[in-house]
């Protein structure tokens, strides 16, 4: 099992484009996360208020609910979570405001999957180092 810091990461993908969703979800996996998917935010926000995820992987253009939508209302419920979003369709100015209104990042399509997987880990000590789970010297000391 993947462990980044404390712990197995808990991860759940949503994109409407299975292809990339259930490959995604395979390679986590085999990485040794624990991972669940959704095909759509509103699926997403039902799996959110069941489970115990540390980081959203969320696509930003989606049809129903959007991904900034569902990102707006994951901060609503205050789902204990990080989100990195996915998109091949937003601006610069789009990625930072997402960010200033607290997702953790943002990744272009396509993106490698060591990309994301990197981005998954960073996003799972922040959540860790928010929550006092590690303080900054455990991440120092073990910078992956």
């Amino acid at each position: 099992m993947e462990k980044s810091s404390k712990g197995i990461i808990k991860v759940l993908v949503v994109d409407d484009e299975e292809r990339f969703r259930k490959t995604t979800v395979r390679m986590l996996k085999d990485k040794g996360l624990v991972v669940d998917d959704a095909a759509d935010g509103a699926i997403a926000l039902e799996k959110l208020a069941e489970g115990d995820f540390d980081v959203v992987l969320l696509d930003i253009k989606m049809p129903g609910l959007s991904g900034e939508e569902t990102f707006h209302r994951i901060q609503q419920n205050s789902f204990d979570v990080e989100t990195v979003f996915l998109s091949g369709h937003v601006s610069l100015n789009r990625a930072v405001d997402l960010i200033q209104h607290g997702a953790f990042d943002y990744i272009l399509k396509p993106a490698s999957f060591q990309d994301i997987f990197k981005k998954i880990q960073k996003a799972y000590d922040q959540k860790m180092l928010r929550n006092g789970k590690i303080d900054i010297h455990d991440l120092l000391s073990n910078p992956e």
